[in-house]
C-alpha cells in the first residue's frame, strides 16, 4: 500500500523522464566509475551487459530523521510515467501518468503547470488525482475544479500533499480520494 499522485486526461500524456536518473547496465556503471556495486551484480555467471539494472544519479537525496528531503532543488527533478488501469484507479480518462519526485518545489509545480498547459491545447479537462492503492472498498472522491488560468504551484502541493489515510477517519473509515479537475478555461 501506498499514496500515489497521477495525472489523467482524454488526450495523451507524454512520458516525461527524470534527467538526472539513468538506469544502466554493471559495465556501463563500471565505465563511469561508479562505487559500491552489490556483489551479486558482479558475481560471475551475471550479465554485465544486462541494461537497466544500475540506477545512477547526478545529485545526491538525503532525508533527515524528521523526514525532510534535500535533493539539490532542480526544477526538472520529476518523471511522469504512464501506467495501466489499477483497482484503485477511479478515473474515467484514458491516459494516465503518475508523478514521480522527492518533494515538492515551486519550480517542479510551474513545469508541471505548464505540461498540463499543453495537454489542454488538445482536450478540455486534467486531472490529478491523490489516492492511497491497496484498498479493498469503493472510496469517497472529493473533487475540485479549477480553470488552468487560475491553477497556481500551491494547488499542486495542496494535492500532492492531501493525506488520504487520515482523511478516511472523517469519512466513517472509507477511502478517500482527492481529484483536482483543471478546465481548459
Amino acid at each position: 500500500m501506498s499514496y500515489l499522485t497521477y495525472l489523467a486526461s482524454d488526450y495523451p500524456l507524454e512520458e516525461v523522464k527524470n534527467p538526472h536518473d539513468r538506469l544502466l547496465s554493471v559495465n556501463e556503471a563500471l565505465a563511469l566509475g561508479v562505487k559500491d556495486i552489490p556483489e551479486e551484480l558482479l558475481a560471475p555467471g551475471f550479465d554485465r551487459d544486462k541494461p537497466e539494472v544500475i540506477l545512477c544519479a547526478d545529485r545526491r537525496v538525503d532525508m533527515d530523521l524528521l523526514g525532510r528531503v534535500t535533493d539539490g532543488d532542480y526544477d526538472d527533478d520529476f518523471c511522469l510515467t504512464p501506467f495501466e488501469e489499477g483497482e484503485d484507479v477511479y478515473t474515467q480518462k484514458a491516459y494516465k501518468v503518475a508523478l514521480g519526485w522527492h518533494r515538492f518545489t515551486r519550480g517542479r509545480a510551474e513545469k508541471i503547470i505548464e505540461y498540463i498547459k499543453e495537454n489542454l491545447r488538445h482536450t478540455d479537462q486534467v486531472e490529478i488525482w491523490r489516492i492511497w492503492m491497496g484498498t479493498d472498498e469503493t472510496p469517497t472522491i472529493c473533487s475540485l475544479t479549477v480553470p488552468v488560468s487560475k491553477l497556481t504551484a500551491q494547488d499542486i502541493y495542496e494535492i500532492d500533499n492531501r493525506d488520504v489515510v487520515d482523511a478516511a477517519k472523517f469519512f466513517g473509515g472509507l477511502p478517500v480520494q482527492y481529484r483536482l479537475v483543471i478546465t481548459a478555461e
